[in-house]
């Protein structure tokens, strides 16, 4: 007989996991990601996956399409992390006209840590089981149910 999965106790895991790195792992730089809002590191991530430290950045509409959100939600919270250094503004240097949008240094800085962190705390397991996070982590992220 399956035991029923436990809901609250897969959440709490995430939550425990959150709070781990967050006192192993302190960050010391101007960019705490644990401070931001879900919808900020959300934002922080993507712009992660889609640039580099070297990366001149992505386009507010760009960045907007990728989120799913309306250029003007996508604007409010880059003002935000803008004040808060963990991105900056930059014209084009093929289109001076266009703005792009790159995480700050400081920001990079604590990507690399916490990249570094999840790295040593997942560094005890197998790669099967890695595999088979990688694979609920997936089919987490899918908007098909039926994955």
């Amino acid at each position: 007989m399956s035991e029923e999965f436990n809901w609250r106790h897969f959440f709490g895991s995430i939550d425990r996991f959150r709070e781990r790195m967050i006192c192993q792992y302190p960050f010391k730089f101007d960019v705490d990601i644990f401070s931001l809002t879900m919808s900020q590191q959300r934002l922080l991530r993507e712009l992660a996956l889609q640039t580099g430290p070297e990366s001149e950045g992505v386009s507010l509409k760009h960045l907007a399409d990728e989120l799913n959100l309306s250029s003007s939600a996508v604007s409010v919270m880059v003002e935000m992390l803008v004040q808060k250094k963990v991105l900056e503004r930059k014209s084009s240097e093929v289109d001076r006209r266009q703005v792009l949008i790159r995480l700050s240094d400081a920001a990079w800085e604590s990507v690399a840590v916490y990249d570094a962190a999840c790295r040593d705390f997942f560094n005890g397991f197998s790669e099967e089981e890695l595999a088979l996070f990688r694979k609920i982590t997936v089919r987490l992220g899918s908007t098909d149910k039926n994955k």
